[in-house]
C-alpha cells in the first residue's frame, strides 16, 4: 500500500497538483480494497506476467462494487502510465484492476479513482455509445497470445457496454485514427458499474462461450488494461506503451499458466420475426397508396466446431438496419459513396476478410436468400469461407430476378512474432458464363518494433457473356514508420482499368498512385497549456497507368502542409493548406462539346494551366471540456475543379465553402441530443455564379430509459441541387456526344425530409424487440416546409431472441 501511495503523489505531481487529499483517501482505502491480499502486479515497474489467475469458481455478483470475497485474494494490477497525449508519464489518476478465470467465464474489477469530485463523465446510452463522450476501462484480451488479435472489452462508469477486436494491421479508419478496432462485432457478456464520490467501479464477467481460443491444455492470454479520462483526454494503460514499436500488441502483459480451458457446447439459435407496413406516393391516387402488412421469417445458427473454430449459417436473414444511412453530399463526386455494413450475420468475424485493400465488401451482397460462413484459427493459420445466394436483379437489364452465389475464402498464416501471410479468393457466379473472380495474396511484416512494410497483389477475371472476357490486376504497396515523435509512411497502388471486384469496393480503375506522409510530435507534460503539438507533410499524385508506366506526368498532383495542436483541457486544433494540380490529355475530353445557343457543337477543349495551382485550407477543432456539452467545426476554403460526371475529367474551376459541425449535448445521465449540419457551396470562378449548394442537417434525440431500453427519434433534411456544367471561357453549356446523340450535362435538385422513430429493447446482442416508424417526404422548395409531399411512409417491428446453449 506505501508503494501505491506513493504512485499516487509522483502522477499528481507530474501534473502539477496537490495530491495530499487523494493519498489520503487511499491509504484509508478508500473504494473497498483495504483488505485486499492479492500480489500486487506493478506495470511502471516492469511487472506483467500475472500469475494465479485461476480458480474452480468464483461466487460473484455482477453489481458494480468488488465486495464480493472471491476478489481478496485476486491477483492486483495497479501502477497505470498515461500514453496519450503524454507517454511514459505516472498515470494522474490511480486505477486498480484484479482479473479471475473460473471454468466458464472471465471476470474483471476495477476501482478507478479521480480527485475531483464530480469529474467522472458517465451516461446512460445504448450499446457501443459512449466511446467518445465518458470515461471508460477497455480491457484487451489477446487469447491465442499471438500479438495480432485480441477482444476489446470497454465499459463506462454506468457499466455501459462497447467491444470489438483488435486487429493489428487493420480494423478502425485503415489503423490511421486511433487503435486498430473493428468495433462491428459484438459479444455477450455482463457487466455493471457504479459512480461514488472518488470516483467508479465496474465488474465485468465475460463468458468463454463468447470468446474463442486454442484448444490445448495448458495457455497463457496477451493483456492489457486501459483506462480514458474524458474531461481531459487522458490515456493510460497498466502495460506501459510506446509509439515506438509499431504493434502495440507486443507491450502487453500476460496471464500466466491457463489449464483445461473449455467453453463446453456452444450453440447458438437465433430465430428472428419482422412485421412491416409500407406506403408509397402514387401519382394516380395524388397521395401514399397503402400496403398490406408483410411478414417475415429467417434464423442465425452458430455452433461451436472447436474453441477456436466456429460455423455459422443463416436462412432468410434479417438484414433490416434500426436507421437509415446518414446522408452524404455528393453533388461533385467523382466516384461512388461508400456505405458501413450494419448487418449482423455479416459483421460477425468480420477482422479475417480484412485486407490492405478492400477486395472484400459484403454490402456488395445486397438482398441473401441465406448463406454459411466458417471461421477460426488452427495452429499458425486463420481461416474463414462466406457463402452466400443474393437476390437481385440480373445484370443483363432484362429485369428479371438472378440469383447469384457468392463464396469468399481467406487464408492467413502468422509468420514470426508478429508478421503475416495471406490469400484471398472472391467469386460472384451468375450462371456459366456470367461471373467475376478475383484471386490475390498479401503480406504484412514488421521490420525492427517500429516499421512494416504491407503488400498485396490481385487479379481479376471477369465474364459477361461466352465471347467477352477480361482480365485485371491490383498491386499495392505501403512503408511505414511508427514513433513517438517522428511517423512517415509511403503508399503505392496501381489498379488497371479492366480489374473488376464484383464483391469488393475499389473506388478507381486504371490509375496508379504515389503517397508518402510524415509528421513529428513534440510533447509536454500532463497539465501544460500544449500537452502536444507537431507539423506534417503529404504528396500525393495520381496517373493514368498507361502514362505512369511510361513515365509521364501525373494527371493529379497534390502537396498539404499540415500540423495539429492539442491543448489543456481536451480542446484540439487541425488545420492544413493543400496546393493541386490536374493535367489531363485532349484524349480524356473526348466525347465533349461546347453547345451554342443555336445548337451548333465544337469540342471541349480545356486550358491545362486552368487547372494548375489550385489553393485549399482546412481547420478542425474539437472542443471536449465539459460535462453537458461536447463539440467540433470543420471549415474548408478551396479551389476545385468541376467535373464531368461521365468522362471523370475537370471542366471549370470553383471557390468552394465546405465544412461541417456537431453539437453533443448531455441534458440529464439518460437524454443526449446530436446536432450535425453537413454543408458544401460552389461558385464558379469565372462570374462567381453559384454551381451547386448541400446542405444536410441532422438532429437524433435519444431518451435512454435503461441500459436495454431507448427511445430515439432522427429528424434529416438533404437539400442539394448542382447546376449545369458550363465552359470557363464563354459560360456555354457542356454536353457528352456520341455521334448524332447527345447528353446534356444538366442540373438536378432534391429536397429531402425525413422522420424516424425507433423504441429499442436490447437487453444482450440478438435478443431484441423493437418498433419503428419512418416517413420520407419531399420538399418542394428548400427549407420551406409549406408544401412538403409525403414519398413513404412505413410501420417496422422485429423480435428475435438469442437462445444460447
Amino acid at each position: 500500500m506505501k508503494i501505491l501511495t506513493a504512485t499516487v503523489a509522483a502522477a499528481l505531481a507530474v501534473a502539477g497538483q496537490d495530491a495530499g487529499a487523494l493519498a489520503d483517501r487511499v491509504a484509508s482505502g478508500a473504494g473497498g480494497d483495504a483488505e485486499r491480499t492479492g500480489v500486487e502486479y506493478h506495470g511502471i515497474d516492469g511487472q506483467l506476467d500475472v500469475a494465479g489467475v485461476q480458480t474452480p469458481s468464483a461466487e460473484i455478483r455482477i453489481d458494480g462494487v468488488l465486495d464480493d470475497e472471491a476478489w481478496a485474494d485476486a491477483p492486483i494490477l495497479t501502477g497505470f502510465t498515461q500514453f496519450d497525449p503524454v507517454e511514459g508519464v505516472p498515470a494522474t489518476q490511480r486505477t486498480v484492476a484484479r482479473v479471475l478465470v473460473t471454468e466458464d467465464a472471465v471476470y474483471f474489477g476495477v476501482e478507478a479513482y479521480d480527485d475531483l469530485p464530480g469529474g467522472v463523465r458517465a451516461t446512460l446510452g445504448d450499446r457501443d455509445s459512449f466511446g467518445f463522450s465518458d470515461d471508460y476501462v477497455r480491457f484487451i484480451v489477446d487469447t491465442f497470445d499471438d500479438r495480432r488479435r485480441g477482444y476489446v472489452i470497454m465499459v463506462n462508469p454506468l457499466g455501459v457496454q462497447q467491444d470489438g477486436l483488435w486487429v493489428v494491421g487493420g480494423g478502425g479508419r485503415r489503423g490511421r485514427m486511433g487503435p486498430p478496432i473493428d468495433w462491428n462485432p459484438d459479444f455477450v457478456w455482463d457487466s455493471e458499474g457504479k459512480v461514488f464520490d472518488w470516483g467508479y467501479s465496474v465488474e465485468v464477467k465475460l463468458p468463454l462461450k463468447s470468446i474463442k481460443f486454442r484448444d490445448q491444455e495448458l495457455q497463457d492470454w496477451g493483456l492489457q488494461v486501459e483506462r480514458r479520462i474524458a474531461r481531459n483526454g487522458y490515456s493510460e494503460s497498466w502495460a506501459p506503451i510506446t509509439a515506438n514499436v509499431a504493434n502495440r500488441m507486443e507491450q502487453f502483459g500476460s496471464l500466466r499458466d491457463l489449464r483445461d480451458l473449455d467453453p463446453g457446447l456452444f450453440l447458438e439459435v437465433n430465430p428472428v420475426q419482422t412485421l412491416s407496413h409500407q406506403s408509397a406516393w402514387s401519382d394516380d391516387l395524388g397521395g401514399l397508396e397503402r400496403g398490406g402488412v408483410d411478414g417475415d421469417f429467417g434464423f442465425n445458427v452458430t455452433y461451436g466446431i472447436t474453441s477456436n473454430l466456429t460455423l455459422d449459417g443463416t436462412y432468410n436473414p434479417d438484414f433490416s438496419q434500426v436507421e437509415a444511412d446518414a446522408g452524404q453530399i455528393a453533388v461533385n463526386e467523382r466516384f461512388a459513396l461508400y456505405l458501413r455494413e450494419k448487418r449482423p450475420f455479416f459483421l460477425e468475424g468480420t477482422e479475417i476478410f480484412q485486407l490492405p485493400q478492400q477486395l472484400v465488401y459484403t454490402r456488395s451482397i445486397v438482398d441473401p436468400v441465406g448463406g454459411a460462413k466458417i471461421q477460426g484459427k488452427i495452429g499458425n493459420f486463420n481461416a474463414g469461407f462466406l457463402n452466400a445466394v443474393d437476390d437481385v436483379a440480373h445484370p443483363d437489364g432484362s429485369g428479371e430476378t438472378a440469383n447469384p452465389i457468392v463464396n469468399i475464402f481467406r487464408l492467413r498464416r502468422d509468420l514470426g512474432a508478429t508478421s503475416n501471410l495471406g490469400m484471398v479468393y472472391t467469386d460472384r457466379s451468375y450462371s456459366g458464363d456470367r461471373f467475376n473472380r478475383v484471386a490475390g495474396i498479401d503480406g504484412r511484416f514488421q521490420l525492427r518494433q517500429r516499421y512494416t512494410l504491407t503488400v498485396l497483389a490481385a487479379g481479376s477475371r471477369t465474364a459477361e457473356g461466352s465471347e467477352a472476357r477480361e482480365s485485371g490486376s491490383l498491386v499495392s504497396a505501403r512503408f511505414a514508420r511508427t514513433g513517438r515523435n517522428l511517423q512517415f509512411e509511403a503508399n503505392m497502388l496501381d489498379v488497371s482499368d479492366d480489374f473488376i471486384a464484383r464483391s469488393g469496393f475499389i473506388r478507381r480503375t486504371g490509375v496508379s498512385q504515389l503517397r508518402s506522409q510524415a509528421s513529428y510530435n513534440f510533447r509536454g507534460r500532463p497539465g501544460d497549456l500544449v500537452e502536444r503539438w507537431g507539423p506534417s507533410l503529404e504528396m500525393e499524385g495520381f496517373w493514368d497507368r498507361d502514362a505512369f508506366w511510361r513515365r509521364g506526368w501525373a494527371e493529379e498532383r497534390r502537396i498539404r502542409m499540415g500540423g495539429s495542436l492539442s491543448l489543456r483541457n481536451n480542446v484540439t486544433l487541425w488545420g492544413n493548406y493543400t496546393r493541386s494540380w490536374y493535367q489531363f490529355g485532349r484524349a480524356d475530353y473526348d466525347g465533349l462539346f461546347a453547345v451554342a445557343a443555336d445548337g451548333q457543337r465544337r469540342p471541349f477543349a480545356a486550358d491545362p494551366a486552368f487547372f494548375e495551382g489550385l489553393n485549399s485550407g482546412t481547420l478542425f477543432i474539437w472542443v471536449n471540456p465539459f460535462d453537458k456539452v461536447r463539440s467540433n467545426v470543420r471549415v474548408t476554403r478551396s479551389e476545385t475543379p468541376l467535373f464531368d460526371f461521365i468522362t471523370d475529367t475537370p471542366v471549370d474551376v470553383a471557390n468552394s465553402w465546405s465544412g461541417n459541425a456537431s453539437l453533443n449535448l448531455f441534458p440529464t445521465t439518460n437524454l443526449s441530443i446530436d446536432v450535425s449540419v453537413n454543408h458544401t457551396s460552389l461558385f464558379r470562378q469565372r462570374d462567381g455564379s453559384l454551381y451547386s449548394r448541400a446542405t444536410i442537417p441532422r438532429l437524433t434525440g435519444q431518451y435512454q430509459f435503461s441500459r436495454a431500453l431507448f427511445l430515439r427519434t432522427i429528424v434529416e433534411y438533404g437539400s442539394q441541387d448542382r447546376g449545369v456544367l458550363m465552359t470557363p471561357d464563354g459560360g456555354l453549356p457542356v454536353s457528352w456526344c456520341r455521334g448524332d446523340s447527345c447528353l446534356a450535362l444538366d442540373g438536378s435538385g432534391v429536397n429531402d425530409f425525413a422522420v424516424e422513430t425507433l423504441l429499442s429493447y436490447e437487453p444482450t446482442p440478438g435478443t431484441v424487440f423493437f418498433v419503428g416508424y419512418s416517413r420520407a417526404m419531399e420538399d418542394m422548395q428548400a427549407f420551406r416546409f409549406r408544401d412538403l409531399r409525403p414519398e413513404a411512409e412505413g410501420v417496422f417491428m422485429k423480435l428475435s431472441y438469442r437462445f444460447r446453449g
